[in-house]
């Protein structure tokens, strides 16, 4: 990828740790932020998704979304994603790359 993008994901994967440290609770609570961002001359928007009442035993999906247009072609855009489940008994599971696809 390129350098730039590289620091995108980095944000990404960096707002998804954060998250990982937040209780099963607090995620229930979370308001889902949309945050933009400027790298080099790109904009990008990395946005958060509180999934609740979907997974089995009362689990929440997270998932840190991040759009990254290209300077040129702003219709066309890469794509970072982070995310994972947590559970009431506070274990988390990883999210697989097809649990994200829909997000992509």
């Amino acid at each position: 990828m390129t350098k730039t993008y590289d620091v995108f994901l980095a944000m990404v994967n960096e707002r998804a740790g954060l998250l990982r440290k937040l209780t099963y609770e607090q995620l229930r609570e979370l308001e889902e932020p949309v945050e933009y961002v400027g790298i080099e001359k790109r904009r990008g928007r990395i946005a958060t998704i509180v999934e609740h009442g979907s997974l089995p035993a009362d689990g929440i999906r997270v998932v840190v979304q991040g759009f990254l247009k290209f300077r040129f072609l702003p219709m066309a855009c890469q794509v970072a994603l982070d995310g994972f489940r947590r559970y009431p008994d506070e274990t988390t599971a990883p999210l697989t790359r097809e649990d994200m696809w829909e997000f992509d």
